[in-house]
């Protein structure tokens, strides 16, 4: 039986001993057995040497026909035991190198499983009526940016009764504030009219009591004379009594003349005086004098038209301000009527449609859910934890998170411990999902929207204590 090599192998018994170079070099002469190779294992390393020639491409391992020299001292195998030995070792060293970081990973504190997660938004129908247009082209994962107009809901039958009685209400008040304008309007007039009659009445009296005063004036002039006059006739006669040259009689007709021209100066002086009061009264618009008390009729008019139209003016300022009230009833009647008859619904948050709950010309009712929208700009990371490691947390303590298909580790910290609590339902994914173990920790990582668009769903593994290196 030949090998793949072409060469015949020697057939050698343990009972023949091959003599060694070296033996006969040896004080002792004594000597060496190679071990021998069955035919079975010189065919195996013919084969394996072909197959690696095949496999690697190498050229230098190729098959020959030449007989296999005969194997020296280098080559030949170990003996069993340093044969097992290296394999032990060499299959501890695989052992640890491969059992290494799940050995590492008891050592760390950490989630038994983890996933990404959000919370859903959900946008309801704040009035019953018909969705009328919107819905244009989304579908569930859409993205949507914040302040998107997502459809219209109408309401044909929005009851507007409320805007009509307002309305009315209003409308009688505007033309009770319009009659009170022009009653005032009026009166203005009126009191117009009579203020320029009082003042030309004021003017021409102001006038007269001047000429009274120039004619009193004259009249003390008069006056003066004559008492001048009548003070030296009294002194003439008093002289000549006083010599017996004239009668006692006339120095006492002097004496009577003398006495009535200073009484009719000092009347005159009277008169003067009550017409310099008057002139005073004159230039400060006030009246008095013979005939009518201390204001003339068409003065008092004047008083009664003033008063009139004060009372008339504070009702305007009340009804103005009635009126303003009125409005302001009536515009909030209509934004509550534009409310209730038509409702635009837009994204309050940036993130993708999660669900589509109604359609184009669907009739809905208000609070009804509508649309639900994933908002991905807050991604969070709900973990599932042992009881030991639930004890070992607290908010806000600093954690790690890595994706399961392998990324480096984002950094974050604990915001939530909900253990075996109910939690918060509005996530996209519900914290009873998680199934190993009945702990949850929420934790809020750093960076997850640039590994992905909106990577929800995506399982990884939370390490606690630590952040990313």
């Amino acid at each position: 039986m030949t090998s793949k090599t072409g060469a015949q192998p020697r057939k050698v018994t343990n009972a023949q001993p091959i003599p060694d170079k070296d033996a006969e070099a040896s004080p002792a002469g004594r000597f060496t057995y190679n071990q021998t190779t069955p035919s079975s294992e010189v065919k195996g390393a013919g084969a394996l040497q072909t197959m690696l020639a095949k496999e690697f491409g190498n050229e230098e391992i190729k098959e020959t026909s030449a007989p296999q020299p005969a194997p020296s001292r280098l080559s030949q195998p170990l003996s069993p035991l340093w044969s097992r030995i290296l394999k032990t070792v060499a299959g501890l060293a695989i052992l640890l190198t491969v059992g290494w970081m799940p050995m590492q990973r008891l050592f760390q504190v950490s989630s038994v499983e983890a996933v990404v997660n959000a919370q859903i938004v959900t946008i309801r129908a704040p009035i019953g009526g018909v969705i009328a247009e919107g819905l244009e082209g989304l579908r569930v994962g859409s993205t949507i940016p914040a302040g998107w107009e997502l459809a219209t809901v109408t309401n044909a039958r929005a009851d507007h009764t409320a805007i009509e009685h307002a309305g009315e209400e209003l409308g009688a008040a505007r033309e009770e504030q319009d009659a009170l304008a022009a009653r005032i309007s009026r009166l203005a007039e009126l009191r117009s009219g009579i203020g320029k009659r009082v003042e030309a009445f004021r003017i021409d009296r102001k006038n007269r009591v001047a000429a009274q005063i120039a004619e009193i004036d004259a009249q003390l002039t008069a006056a003066e004379a004559v008492l001048a006059r009548a003070e030296a006739e009294f002194e003439r006669q008093s002289s000549l009594t006083a010599k017996g040259a004239a009668a006692k009689a006339a120095r006492e007709t002097a004496k009577r003349d003398l006495d009535v021209a200073a009484a009719e100066l000092d009347q005159a002086k009277a008169r003067k005086a009550a017409l310099a009061v008057e002139a005073e009264a004159l230039a400060q618009s006030r009246f008095f004098g013979d005939g009518y008390d201390d204001e003339p009729r068409s003065a008092q008019r004047l008083d009664d038209i003033a008063e009139t139209m004060a009372s008339l003016e504070a009702d305007k300022a009340r009804q103005d301000a009635r009126v303003a009230r009125l409005e302001e009833g009536l515009t909030r009647e209509k934004s509550l009527f534009d409310l209730a008859s038509e409702a635009k619904l837009t994204a309050p948050t940036a993130g993708q449609v999660w669900e589509l709950f109604t359609a184009p010309g669907e009739q809905v009712v208000a609070g009804q859910p509508l649309i639900s929208v994933l908002d991905c700009s807050k991604l969070l990371v709900t973990a599932a934890v042992t009881e030991a490691v639930y004890n070992t947390l607290s908010v806000g303590m600093p954690a790690s998170f890595t994706f399961r298909e392998g990324s480096r580790a984002l950094p974050g910290k604990v915001v939530q411990l909900s253990g075996v609590s109910s939690a918060a339902s509005n996530f996209a994914i519900l914290p009873s999902a998680l199934t190993k173990e009945a702990y949850r920790a929420l934790v809020a990582v750093e960076g997850m929207q640039h590994e992905g668009s909106c990577p929800v769903g995506r399982t990884g593994r939370v390490v606690f204590g630590k952040t990313s290196s």
